[in-house]
């Protein structure tokens, strides 16, 4: 049996021994929260290196400024827009429910809507019943908040742990190594890095244009709160393929209070955008060496859902990237440098 055949027979055991424990997916979980921190590590190590390198200084000392930048706006934030993001998620909360209602009461003019829509009694008769559910349900969301919290804290000092001293962590795995695959381990893992860079900036890129051209586009609809839908957007387009499918929901929900056609125009305008998106600004960006396949991306997206949940949908795109350039650098190259070796030989 080949080395290869016998690594993939024991991660197959390994998963199997973990699932039949009942650990494979909090062994997943942790996995993607690692990754979630080595992917911000990789993001703060681009910034300080390419300042360093603008700014003729050392990387210690690019590296201690931008992660000090960002403290002071990730607290700036909080301060100050702390309470107006809480405020504009009720406005935006009851203009939902508005839209909802309107879209409800369209529906109710059409005879076929009718035998499917629910009853206004049976609504409440509901709501009475899981009246009782209100405080087991609150404390659900406490304790995921909770999590929450904890896995972005745990996510941000891994991200600065690993961008401090990437070296550090790098060698370590390379010297893990035997000494005739080190070389092709330093060839993965520089690869990987640069993939994941350019896919991050793809991302932020992308997540921008978008936001602000949503943001445009909802106020030349005269669509309630461009702003809010265009931040959503920009935060939704870190999702790939699905991101952009969430963020029209509630634009097309609000255009319902502006007018029936109206919906059109946005699903309209949403399906331009992510085009120009998709096929111009993100294989633009990532210099087309790290474009993603949307069927596999999709497929990867889904399969991460069911297992994982929110955290594997959101890292299933890098966890493509990352599996890509292995198939790349030890099968695909590997194959590729056979022929040449043995005719060398000949």
């Amino acid at each position: 049996m080949s080395k290869a055949k016998t690594s993939l027979f024991a991660l197959l055991l390994i998963a199997l021994v973990l699932a039949t424990a009942g650990l494979l997916v909090p062994t997943l979980n942790v996995s993607l929260l690692i990754l979630a921190g080595l992917l911000f590590g990789v993001f703060v190590h681009a910034i300080s290196a390419w300042s360093a390198k603008k700014l003729s200084l050392s990387y210690r000392t690019t590296y201690l400024v931008v992660v000090a930048l960002m403290l002071v706006a990730i607290g700036l934030g909080i301060f100050q827009l702390g309470s107006q993001v809480a405020d504009r998620a009720d406005e935006l909360w009851s203009q939902l429910q508005s839209a909802a209602q309107t879209a409800n009461e369209q529906l109710e003019q059409h005879a076929w809507a009718q035998k499917h829509l629910p009853d206004v009694s049976d609504i409440e008769e509901q709501l009475t019943q899981s009246s009782s559910d209100i405080l087991p349900a609150v404390l659900q969301r406490l304790q995921s908040l909770g999590w929450g919290m904890t896995a972005a804290l745990v996510i941000f000092f891994i991200g600065l742990y690993a961008a401090y001293d990437p070296d550090l962590y790098r060698d370590g795995l390379v010297k893990l190594m035997p000494p005739e695959k080190r070389d092709r381990t330093q060839k993965v893992l520089d690869r990987m890095n640069g993939s994941l860079q350019r896919w991050i900036v793809a991302r932020f890129v992308s997540m921008a244009i978008v936001g602000i051209a949503t943001a445009i586009g909802m106020w030349a609809f005269g669509i309630p709160m461009p702003i809010t839908l265009g931040v959503l957007a920009a935060l939704l387009t870190f999702i790939p393929n699905i991101g952009p499918l969430l963020a029209a929901v509630p634009q097309m929900l609000l255009a319902v209070n502006v007018g029936t056609q109206m919906v059109l125009y946005v699903l309209l305008f949403n399906f331009v955008l992510q085009t120009l998106e998709s096929y111009l600004i993100t294989p633009i960006v990532q210099q087309r060496e790290v474009s993603l396949p949307p069927v596999l991306t999709i497929a990867a997206q889904l399969l991460m859902g069911v297992v994982v949940g929110i955290l594997g949908v959101m890292l299933a795109a890098p966890m493509v990237v990352v599996a890509m350039v292995f198939v790349k650098t030890l099968y695909i190259d590997a194959r590729q440098q056979e022929p040449e070796a043995s005719a060398a030989h000949s």
